[in-house]
């Protein structure tokens, strides 16, 4: 199998076309962050990149038993016999990328396994069915609060009715978008010009905004599923993760599940989880099982009303690999037992902040591995450089 990186898929998706050119700054994270597949990648599997690796960077990871199977597109000529038949892993399915490896499979006369584009993943990418799947939980486990249904508009003027008749503390989300990024907060009261050109260009691009209530937020998580080729959903784990204040993903919290579990039933019962995973079992597979195969993740969220903890089992759905996926596989396969941790990716527009950062926590945080399992310090996972901008790490410490 090769995997390849490519962020930011809903808006390729939402682009429609395999022609697509993404932004200079996902493009620059895509490069960047190339080489972050190969963290819950299978050993024998490969991982595309653009350049080689550092040899100071393969030998960090080599401490931990990884080898290196990065490629580069020039190993296509090189290494045809060992790369051929290989299947392709996207990190989320996007037109632009599968036309980028059926270019190579022309062009180097490969016979590489690609995945098919489907129309239908425009519906099953957008919030659109997240709505459906939040819909149907609603339906069937009564503890799920009804007012947290959001509710979809296409005209400017139809949401200032709404935010008017609301009078509270409201988000606008697109129904294409990843890692917090589409979101707009709205105050009570009317929306003011620069909300409103906001909200009219979103409109413009994508069609159609959701509106619903903000929630009193505690905790935010994710539950994730695998859909096998004969259409199984395999529930893989949770992950706890950060935002920002603007609800940008900034870092998932590195803990065995057993423990995950334990920081969650703090607020929520065992049973409703249960009934929360098994129910979403069964709507994915309704959803998701007949068009699609490969990754799902479900945000989720704690958040307090009434004086009660409450859970909201469907915050949205991203039909790819995510940075919570990524977590789990780091847990499970690169930490020591007796650690914990966080993983985080930053953005630094400043040239050589990020070079500098990377070698403040390399000094004030030894990296510690035993048994080949990472037990303290800080560790890049992607190469750093003069020039980089995003940073993917982990800092781990006994626990």
């Amino acid at each position: 199998m090769i995997h390849y990186f490519n962020p930011g898929n809903e808006t390729a998706i939402l682009n429609a076309s395999k022609y697509y050119h993404p932004p200079v700054n996902q493009i620059k994270m895509q490069k960047e962050l190339a080489f972050l597949p190969a963290w819950y990648a299978q050993p024998n599997d490969f991982v595309l990149i653009n350049q080689k690796l550092p040899s100071e960077f393969i030998r960090k990871t080599e401490d931990l038993n990884m080898v290196d199977r990065s490629i580069t597109v020039s190993d296509f000529i090189d290494r045809k016999e060992t790369l051929n038949r290989e299947k392709i892993c996207l990190w989320g399915p996007a037109p632009n990328s599968i036309h980028l490896f059926e270019k190579i499979k022309s062009e180097y006369n490969l016979d590489i396994d690609i995945p098919k584009w489907k129309t239908e993943y425009a519906l099953l990418s957008s919030r659109h069915t997240a709505f459906s799947v939040l819909k149907k939980l609603m339906s069937r486990i009564s503890s799920v609060e009804k007012d947290i249904l959001p509710s979809f508009f296409s005209e400017v003027t139809d949401i200032e009715q709404y935010v008017s008749d609301k009078n509270t503390k409201l988000v606008l989300k697109s129904p294409y978008s990843s890692s917090g990024r589409g979101i707009v907060w709205l105050p009570p009261g009317q929306l003011n010009r620069s909300e409103r050109q906001i909200i009219g260009g979103m409109l413009k691009k994508q069609r159609s905004a959701s509106v619903e209530k903000k929630l009193d937020k505690l905790l935010d998580f994710s539950a994730h599923f695998e859909i096998t080729p004969d259409k199984a959903i395999r529930f893989a784990g949770y992950s706890l993760f950060e935002t920002g204040t603007k609800g940008n993903y900034e870092k998932s919290i590195l803990l065995p599940q057993n423990e995950i579990e334990k920081t969650l039933f703090q607020y929520i019962g065992k049973d409703l989880l249960s009934e929360v995973t098994e129910q979403l079992k069964i709507n994915l597979s309704e959803e998701y099982a007949p068009y699609y195969e490969g990754n799902l993740g479900v945000d989720m969220m704690i958040y307090l009303s009434g004086n009660r903890f409450h859970l909201h089992p469907c915050v949205e759905i991203n039909m790819r690999k995510s940075m919570g996926y990524l977590s789990l596989q780091l847990q499970k396969n690169y930490l020591h037992p007796d650690s914990k941790g966080f993983f985080a990716i930053e953005y630094n527009n400043q040239p050589g902040q990020t070079i500098e950062n990377h070698r403040e926590k390399t000094k004030h945080y030894p990296f510690h591995i035993k048994e080949h399992k990472i037990v303290s310090g800080y560790s890049e996972l992607c190469p750093v450089n003069e020039n980089t901008n995003y940073h993917a790490y982990v800092l781990i410490h006994g626990r």
